[in-house]
């Protein structure tokens, strides 16, 4: 009997308000800028995803 009292305690309910949109990723992303010091793998991971960045949203860029 003290179990099934917790079934009705501890139900999901829906959401009352819907999450936030996500961002599109040309209003987050940003150029990733790397050190002397970064090793070869990151510095051609970050020059991949500044080619992504430029390629996604170069046009759209401010300040770059």
């Amino acid at each position: 009997m003290i179990c099934l009292g917790f079934l009705f305690v501890f139900t999901c309910e829906p959401a009352t308000t819907p999450p936030p949109p996500a961002a599109p990723y040309c209003d987050i992303a940003r150029p990733i800028d790397w050190s002397a010091q970064d090793t070869r793998e990151t510095k051609e991971a970050a020059d991949r995803e500044n080619r992504k960045w430029k390629r996604l949203c170069g046009t759209k860029a401010s300040g770059r």
